[in-house]
């Protein structure tokens, strides 16, 4: 039984900035994070299997927001900024955008620290590669686990997964994933 007022909580230290982050669950939303201007974070609590075999993962995941999904979230509030008309709404929706626009980078900026988060198997990454598309890459044990997912862009015959015991792997799989959209495009040759 849930009393009147009891918000289901998570709350840990940030392995980059060591501040406190709180994850609150809403009804019918995910488990994420808002943290001021460091990293975000989710809570995946089921994980697909790995050729019918379930592997250990972490609960919390560090989000990773690739540029390409930073511009794309730019562009849905710069449309949604022309159409308001009440000036406060406008102003929230400017101050995001700018918020946004201050993020370009940050993922690739600090990578090295990500990944030596990621090593320790505390906490998993979920790469958001932006038009739906997202991994999620973790160690479990000896290994480092990563697994693309998609709505509807990925071909869905196609099962982009790894199991290695390299993080040198596991860091191009994450970085493949944070420039799958460049990469797809053409736009960025030799990163994968």
């Amino acid at each position: 039984m849930v009393q009147i007022g009891f918000e289901p909580k998570i709350a840990f230290l940030c392995p980059l900035c060591n501040k406190e982050v709180g994850l609150v669950y809403e009804k019918g939303k995910d488990w994420n994070s808002e943290h001021g201007n460091c990293v975000n974070f989710s809570v995946i609590r089921s994980m697909p299997k790995f050729m019918g075999h379930h592997v250990d993962s972490p609960l919390i995941y560090i989000n990773l927001e690739s540029d390409f999904s930073i511009k794309e979230t730019i562009e849905g509030l710069r449309n949604l900024a022309k159409e308001e008309l009440e000036q406060e709404k406008k102003q929230k929706l400017e101050s995001g955008i700018k918020r946004l626009e201050s993020r370009l980078g940050y993922a690739e900026k600090n990578m090295t620290h990500i990944m030596d988060v990621a090593k320790s198997g505390a906490f998993g990454l979920k790469v958001v590669s932006g038009r739906g598309v997202y991994a999620m890459a973790w160690r479990s044990g000896e290994r480092y686990w990563g697994l693309a997912e998609s709505k509807e862009q990925l071909p869905k015959e196609a099962t982009f997964m790894t199991a290695t015991g390299s993080i040198e792997e596991f860091n191009k799989f994450v970085l493949y994933w944070l420039h799958y959209w460049e990469i797809a495009s053409g736009l960025v040759q030799g990163k994968n």
